[in-house]
């Protein structure tokens, strides 16, 4: 009896382990592959804001290539918003919206 709970266990954390390193690596793929769309396709040069979610949290990105690519990936997500929320806002500096 305690042999075959073992062997249960055994395979259950097997496979486990598979799935989560296959989708570990499907993650890193989707990543990868938005970066280098981003890259291939983004040509902004204006400073952009950006608003973390529905959160009244905001952030200043040198251009909106920069906001793209770092919602590549990541669990975060960064929405534009009208500059206005960010002015005064350093570069790559998260604060709440409209206080700069």
């Amino acid at each position: 009896m305690k042999a075959s709970l073992l062997v249960g266990v055994i395979l259950a954390t097997v496979f486990f382990l598979n799935v989560s390193a296959s989708n570990s690596s499907s993650f890193e793929e989707g990543s990868q592959a938005c970066r280098r769309n981003v890259q291939r396709n983004c040509s902004s040069t204006t400073k952009t804001c950006a608003r973390l979610g529905r959160a009244n949290i905001c952030q200043a990105f040198k251009n909106d290539c920069q906001r793209k690519l770092s919602n590549c990936g990541s669990k975060k997500f960064y929405r534009k918003v009208d500059v206005s929320l960010c002015r005064g806002l350093p570069i790559d500096v998260v604060r709440p919206c409209g206080s700069g």
